[in-house]
C-alpha cells in the first residue's frame, strides 16, 4: 500500500468527517454560527478543488496529460466548484428541493394515511425531528422506539419526505455528492480516459487498497446519520435500512441476482452485436483489466464485499431516502467512471434502480447481499474458468 495515498485518505476522510458532525450539532442546536462555519469551511474546499484541480494541473502543464485533457480538467473544476459554491446557498437549495425527483421518494406499500406530519419543533426540541425518526411510516412514538420489546425495524420506513434545503447536514451531502462526481470525471478525464483507467487497474489491486477505498462511504454516512450526535447505534442501523435478513429475503437477493446477470449478458451480447470488434474492445477494455487484476477468490471476495457494503450503505442506505430514488440512481452511474458513456452506464443505471427497489421493498442489508453476489458471482468464476470462458461479462458493469 502507497503510504502517501493512505494519509492522503486518512487525512481527507477526517476532514470530511469533522464537516458532517458539525453539520449534525448546527442542525441539532439551531446555532446559527456554527452553520456559518460549516458553510465557510466548505468554501474553501470549493476553492481548493478549483485550484488542485482545475488551475494547478494547468499551469504545471501534466505531463502525463496532454493540453486538452488539462484544459478539460480546469473547464471541470470550474463547473462543479461552481455547483459545490452555489448550493451553499439555501435558496439555490430550496429551489433544487422544489424538483419533483428530489421532492418526494418512491413512495411505500400500506395505506397514505400511514405516513407522518411532523410539527413545528418548540423550544428545545431538534430543528429536524424526521431526521430523528428516518421518515417512517409508523407513528412518531413508535418509529423512536427502536428498542421496545420486539421492535425491529420497519422494511418499508421509505416515505422519504426528501431533501430539506434548511438543513446542513442535507447541504453537505449534497456537496459531497458534487465533489465525489468532480473528482471522478476530473482524474478521469487527467487519467488518460478509458486506456488510462485500464492501466491503473493493470497496475493490480491488494486487499487494503479495496478496504481503503470504502471506508469513506461507511464511516462518513455513518457520521452524517447522526450517530452519537441525532442517533445512538441502534437508530443509525435503522436510518440506513440495516437489519438482519430473513430467508426468503435471502431468496429474493439470490433471485435478483440471477435475473441481473442475465438481463446484463443479453444486452451485453446485444452491444457487442451492434459495434465494430475494435469498438466494442475499446469500450471495455477498463472492465477486462478490472477482472484480469482479480487473481484469487480472497482477492474477488473483497473486492465484491467491500464494493457492495460500501455503495450501499452510502448510496442506498444514506442517500436515497433524502435525495429520492431516480437521483440516487442517476449518481451512482455516474459515479462508475470506468464506464465512461458507453452502454455499461445503462446497464450500471439499471442495477442501480434494481437495488434502490431492494432497498424500498426490503432494506439495506438485501440491496448489499444483491450487490455482492453480482459482483462476486462473475469474478469467482473468471478465477476459476479463466478470462476467456467470461469474455462476453467483461466491460458489461459486472467488474467493479
Amino acid at each position: 500500500m502507497d503510504v502517501e495515498v493512505l494519509f492522503s485518505t486518512v487525512v481527507t476522510m477526517l476532514i470530511l468527517s469533522g464537516i458532517v458532525v458539525a453539520a449534525n450539532y448546527a442542525d441539532l442546536r439551531r446555532d446559527p454560527r456554527l452553520r456559518q462555519w460549516v458553510l465557510g469551511v466548505l468554501l474553501v474546499l470549493n476553492i481548493l478543488l478549483v485550484m488542485w484541480y482545475g488551475l494547478l494541473p494547468l499551469v504545471a502543464g501534466e505531463q502525463d496529460a496532454g493540453q486538452a485533457a488539462t484544459l478539460g480538467s480546469f473547464v471541470l473544476a470550474l463547473v462543479f466548484g461552481g455547483l459545490a459554491t452555489a448550493f451553499l446557498l439555501e435558496p439555490a437549495r430550496a429551489r433544487l428541493a422544489g424538483w419533483s425527483l428530489l421532492r418526494r421518494g418512491p413512495t411505500p406499500a400500506g395505506p397514505p394515511s400511514a405516513a407522518v406530519r411532523f410539527p413545528e419543533p418548540q423550544p428545545g426540541e431538534p430543528l429536524f425531528p424526521q431526521m430523528l425518526n428516518y421518515y417512517t411510516t409508523a407513528p412518531a412514538r413508535e418509529a423512536g422506539s427502536v428498542e421496545g420489546a420486539g421492535a425491529r425495524p420497519a422494511a418499508r420506513d421509505m416515505s422519504a419526505r426528501g431533501f430539506d434545503p434548511r438543513s446542513m447536514v442535507h447541504a453537505v451531502a449534497l456537496v459531497f455528492c458534487i465533489y465525489l462526481l468532480g473528482t471522478q470525471f476530473i482524474t478521469f478525464v487527467l487519467g488518460g480516459g478509458l486506456e488510462g483507467v485500464a492501466e491503473g487497474f493493470a497496475e493490480g489491486l491488494t486487499a487494503w487498497d479495496l478496504i481503503l477505498n470504502g471506508l469513506p462511504l461507511v464511516i462518513i454516512p455513518v457520521l452524517g446519520v447522526g450517530l452519537g450526535i441525532r442517533r445512538n447505534f441502534r437508530q443509525v442501523l435503522a436510518r440506513l435500512g440495516l437489519r438482519p435478513m430473513t430467508l426468503r429475503e435471502l431468496g429474493v437477493a439470490a433471485g435478483m441476482t440471477v435475473a441481473l446477470l442475465i438481463l446484463v449478458s443479453i444486452v451485453g451480447s446485444t452491444w457487442q452485436l451492434l459495434v465494430p470488434p475494435e469498438t466494442f474492445e475499446e469500450q471495455t477494455r477498463a472492465s477486462e483489466a478490472l477482472a484480469e487484476s482479480v487473481t484469487t477468490i480472497w482477492l474477488a471476495l473483497v473486492l465484491a464485499a467491500s464494493a457492495a457494503i460500501s455503495e450501499e450503505i452510502a448510496f442506498r442506505g444514506a442517500l436515497q431516502p433524502v435525495f429520492g430514488f431516480w437521483p440516487t440512481a442517476i449518481i451512482f452511474a455516474l459515479t462508475h467512471m470506468q464506464y465512461a458513456l458507453t452502454p455499461a452506464t445503462l446497464i450500471i443505471l439499471g442495477v442501480a434502480i434494481a437495488f434502490g427497489w431492494i432497498r424500498v421493498r426490503y432494506s439495506t442489508t438485501v440491496a448489499i447481499v444483491t450487490h455482492f453476489l453480482y459482483n462476486f458471482i462473475p469474478l469467482a468464476a473468471n478465477v476459476a474458468i479463466g478470462t476467456e470462458a467470461l469474455h462476453w461479462f467483461h466491460g458489461l458493469g459486472l467488474f467493479r
